[in-house]
């Protein structure tokens, strides 16, 4: 079999952008398979905590206070103190049970109608309300 020449390259990367122009942005699809039903707990808890523990760098399971400041994003309130609020048994690290209870927290007060599922809607609202917080906080 011969080496693909240039022109062939392009012709084949031509042919093939139309499709890319119509495919669906990642974000857009995510949402896509969650649908009009939302997200449970458990596929919320999954989602944030593998967020989480991308901040452990030494691959523990846990996340150290310095892992949670180094991996803190700017602008939100001190990270030092956020630890300290999510470190319940005050071991100096956020294992998965404390952090699920936190996600558990947070899921509550998104799911506002109780019913178990947070609906697009209601993480939307959620997240309005939070970007009204942060406005109001730094006038």
């Amino acid at each position: 079999m011969s080496k693909p020449r240039a022109p062939q390259i392009v012709a084949l990367i031509l042919a093939l952008a139309p499709m890319a122009a119509c495919a669906k942005p990642v974000a857009q699809a995510k949402a896509t398979t969650e649908g009009a039903k939302g997200i449970t707990l458990q596929d919320f808890q999954a989602r944030r905590e593998k967020k989480l523990l991308a901040a452990d760098t030494d691959g523990d399971g846990r996340i150290s206070r310095a892992e949670f400041i180094a991996a803190a994003k700017p602008g939100k309130s001190d990270p030092a103190k956020r630890f300290a609020k999510l470190d319940s048994n005050g071991d100096g690290m956020l294992d998965r049970s404390e952090i699920d209870a936190m996600l558990a927290r947070r899921f509550q007060r998104i799911d506002t109608n109780g019913d178990g599922v947070a609906s697009p809607q209601e993480r939307a609202a959620a997240h309005a309300n939070k970007s009204k917080a942060g406005a109001s906080a730094d006038s």
